[in-house]
């Protein structure tokens, strides 16, 4: 079973890797008229972008994370509402949180049977999860194609951990019924092929952290070789990225 990832290498240029707050406000505010009021527990908070939008909108909200580097800024956004906590031994007893959301997280836990049968345990019967997967490009370029062909050498054509299938299977083992099935559509900031080189080079993606020499040249070198041979780098090209989205209810029926 792989181990969580800790994001403390990036808690410093997350915020500005990912969408920032416009990403924040877009994705609380999809999922929000989907989830029942009162305590609402964010996993993977990472920042608190999403949670602090949550709070604001008048739940009372509590964010756990593995890193505290990301929590420290976290803190800032909603003071006194974060742990640092395993998805998979969430703090809190059975039945104490109306709603429960994982955003961009469920691929980076290590075990998600273990995560969703504990949020399935914290939430009470009738409690709300809500699930945004990671982004996939909508937009096709130059760039899009190249990178596309690089996560597809580097994951050997396997399908995502968190895909929306899987995670709909998993989940109703633990009693999570699904009760909606939505996309969530968000145009990028235009990127270029310099721009795009300097993020690899730096690992902004977390699937090229601790990837091996060998992974690193057979697909990484490559796709940094065609970046730089395309023309006009200095040229935007127009992103956009759909992020698969679920809404479980806890049903306190678990088949395990």
């Amino acid at each position: 079973m792989p181990e969580p990832v800790n994001f403390d290498r990036m808690a410093d240029r997350y915020d500005a890797t990912r969408g920032g707050a416009e990403r924040g406000h877009l994705v609380a505010g999809a999922l929000a008229p989907y989830l029942p009021a009162g305590a609402l527990l964010e996993i993977g908070v990472g920042t608190g972008l999403i949670a602090s939008v949550f709070a604001k909108r008048g739940w009372s909200v509590t964010g756990i994370d593995l890193s505290e580097r990301m929590l420290a800024h976290a803190h800032r956004r909603i003071p006194g509402r974060i742990a640092r906590a395993d998805a998979s031994a969430i703090p809190f007893a059975d039945g104490s949180v109306d709603a429960c959301v994982a955003v961009h997280v469920l691929h980076l836990v290590g075990n998600i049977p273990a995560v969703l049968r504990e949020v399935a345990r914290v939430l009470r019967p009738g409690g709300r999860l809500a699930v945004a997967g990671a982004g996939e490009s909508v937009v096709t370029s130059d760039i899009s194609e190249i990178i596309r062909s690089m996560n597809n050498g580097l994951t050997g054509g396997s399908p995502r951990p968190d895909a929306p299938d899987a995670v709909i299977r998993l989940a109703a083992q633990s009693g999570l019924r699904l009760v909606a099935d939505f996309a969530i559509d968000r145009s990028g900031g235009p990127a270029t092929p310099a721009a795009v080189v300097d993020q690899i080079q730096r690992r902004t993606w977390s699937q090229l952290w601790d990837l091996p020499t060998e992974k690193w040249a057979m697909f990484v070198e490559p796709a940094l070789d065609a970046l730089r041979t395309l023309p006009h780098p200095s040229r935007p090209r127009p992103t956009g990225a759909r992020t698969p989205s679920l809404v479980f209810e806890n049903t306190g029926l678990s088949a395990a």
